[in-house]
């Protein structure tokens, strides 16, 4: 028989993808923290939840067999890539350097590209999900070797992308080579 690719296969690699993702979002926003926290106490706070939610879905995707809340992690990750956006071209209406838009940094840039792979991610888990969400006994489940190399792959890829946006945050700043004694 051959080998079946589709189905709830995808959904669980999806589903994976943006749990990593939320994992690498979180984590950057978690490094960023105490520089809002300095110059925002409001940021800061705003920052430390988003943090928490992000890191705290992140796990529960990759520990459970189902995306918990998809549509409503999609709409707080597509208003928090919203929120960006306006902070970058026009700023925010209100607080500090109100209405001063800021530049588009490594760390937030490369946040925001996981942000929208946590979308693409449930988006396509959504779509290649069984109509009634229930699992059949004919899943489609990829072979577990094809699996894991997928699954690894979404791993290297959110971490590739979570590295340099901690390192270039002021968290970063801290890190010491390996190389330096």
């Amino acid at each position: 028989m051959p080998e079946r690719t589709s189905g709830l296969g995808r959904t669980d690699m999806a589903r994976c993808w943006a749990g990593f993702a939320s994992l690498g979002a979180g984590l950057v926003h978690v490094a960023v923290l105490r520089e809002h926290l300095d110059h925002w106490l409001l940021a800061g706070v705003f920052f430390g939840a988003l943090a928490a939610v992000q890191l705290g879905w992140g796990l529960a995707a990759l520990a459970r067999d189902r995306a918990p809340l998809p549509r409503a992690f999609i709409a707080l990750n597509l208003a928090v890539v919203g929120l960006w956006a306006v902070t970058r071209t026009t700023g925010l209406p209100f607080g500090p350097g109100a209405g001063a838009a800021e530049p588009v940094g490594t760390a937030d840039g490369l946040c925001m590209v996981l942000q929208g792979l946590i979308v693409a991610s449930l988006l396509v888990a959504a779509r290649t999900a069984a109509p009634d969400g229930a699992r059949t006994a004919d899943t489609g489940r990829p072979r577990a070797g094809r699996f894991l190399v997928g699954l690894t792959a979404g791993a290297v890829v959110m971490a590739a992308l979570a590295t340099p946006a901690m390192a270039a945050t002021e968290a970063g700043k801290y890190a010491r080579s390996h190389s330096s004694h």
